[in-house]
């Protein structure tokens, strides 16, 4: 009787003692992921943790970097902002409530567009004790009409996701609708942008994918009785990391696959002309991640006066881009336009083995080959004075044949020469000043 009354005191004890230990630990969770978390584009620090029993009060402090803040100084906006959390400590994990801190120059600007004590931004998570956390980021609907005639209004845009201990992460966003009209009378009408990604932030790069979709905007100037719209419009990027020998484990042999896809159903533009069917793929394949994330980390550090140690370091990534070889695949670039159809495609590749490429970047040529291909219609081409005298000369030169109403071009590259359909060669530099 007695270890039995001993084992549910401790039993008791445990239960009692464990919001506290939860409350432990998500605090060290907060500390080491979200108060010093920094990107390109933000970063986040701690301005204060007020750890308690059942709850704590947290403070987060927001800068946003050199990427965005232009942005925010051109609109008069600050580039520090605070978020306080309210943590609740449970069994399991820990649960917070945030909001975005508005200073007493912003409150009554926020009132009149979101409604008074309204945050503009809140944000919701579940943290698990492994890590895990779920979470909803919600940009309250806004309503606003401003003396000169400017409106916004638009609906909740909702972000959930889930991300674990390592940084995988999973997510999706939408917005059903937003209009805004300006003071000049013009109006963006906006229905169902939506979006997805899966993946990890690693360095400048996320490995994983991302999707977006929206169904439909259109930009109105409504004194000229001028209209530009875009339907079912879906664009995709992927990243995806493997290694160059599949027997090999070295990180440094990783190879990346860069692609990108985009449709739209139609265009109408300023003069109703209907451009439909769009197409376009773009991969970047082979791509040395090792000498691509020095490139991406140096990034933000280049601009046109590079020192003499910063220019090295760039031709090092370079050479080693280039050695390792790499592929270039415009897969399909293709729309329906009034005068036809327009389709292309080009596929470039560098094959390994090419040296110091930085100190001769002719020799690339030794190692290049692909192919070209194009379709334009005749229409298209005899609108504009400038783009017909290039395709005669072209033709003229058996670049280019006209058949069926269509200017088509086949070409296939060799190093530093350019293969016809009808066999010729020419060296590659005569193509590049024929297309200039």
């Amino acid at each position: 009787m007695l270890k039995k009354a001993a084992a549910g005191a401790g039993a008791v004890l445990i239960v009692l003692c464990w919001p506290f230990a939860t409350g432990q630990v998500g605090e060290r969770i907060y500390l080491d992921t979200v108060g010093k978390y920094d990107s390109p584009y933000v970063s986040i620090t701690s301005e204060s943790y007020d750890r308690g029993y059942l709850s704590s009060d947290v403070v987060s402090r927001v800068e946003i970097k050199d990427a965005f803040k232009p942005f925010f100084e051109e609109e008069g906006l600050p580039t520090v902002w605070h978020i306080d959390s309210k943590m609740t400590h449970g069994v399991f994990g820990i649960s917070s409530e945030s909001q975005l801190v508005l200073d007493d120059d912003l409150k009554p600007i926020a009132a009149e567009i979101w409604g008074k004590d309204v945050s503009p931004i809140t944000f919701t998570a579940s943290t698990a004790l492994t890590r895990k956390t779920d979470f909803t980021i919600t940009v309250n609907p806004m309503s606003y009409v401003e003396e000169l005639g400017a409106k916004a209004d638009t609906s909740a845009l909702v972000l959930k996701g889930v991300v674990d201990a390592k940084g995988y992460g999973e997510f999706e966003y939408a917005l059903p609708e937003a209009k805004l009209t300006t003071t000049a009378n013009e109006a963006m009408v906006l229905t169902d942008l939506s979006g997805s990604a899966k993946g990890i932030l690693d360095g400048q790069f996320w490995i994983g994918k991302q999707d977006f979709a929206l169904k439909s905007v259109s930009f109105v100037d409504q004194i000229n009785e001028m209209q530009v719209s875009l339907e079912d419009m879906r664009v995709g990027m992927s990243n995806v990391l493997t290694q160059a020998d599949e027997k090999a484990s070295d990180t440094n042999d990783q190879v990346m696959t860069n692609t990108n896809t985009a449709t739209i159903g139609k265009i109408v533009s300023l003069n109703g002309d209907e451009f439909t069917n769009l197409n376009f793929k773009l991969a970047f394949s082979d791509l040395n991640y090792s000498a691509l994330s020095r490139l991406g980390d140096m990034a933000d550090d280049l601009n046109e006066n590079m020192t003499q140690a910063q220019a090295q370091e760039a031709a090092l990534a370079l050479d080693l881009l280039v050695a390792k070889g790499l592929k270039v695949q415009l897969e399909d670039l293709s729309v329906t336009a009034p005068q036809g159809d327009v389709s292309s495609n080009i596929t470039l590749d560098i094959a390994p083995g090419l040296a110091r490429a930085s100190e001769n970047m002719a020799k690339i040529s030794e190692k290049l080959s692909g192919q070209i291909n194009l379709i334009l219609p005749q229409a298209i081409v005899d609108e504009d004075p400038i783009l017909l005298e290039r395709a005669k000369m072209m033709e003229q030169g058996g670049v280019v044949v006209l058949e069926d109403g269509n200017y088509k071009l086949q070409m296939q590259i060799k190093g530093d020469q350019i293969v016809l359909a009808s066999g010729d060669q020419l060296p590659i530099a005569m193509l590049m000043m024929l297309f200039m």
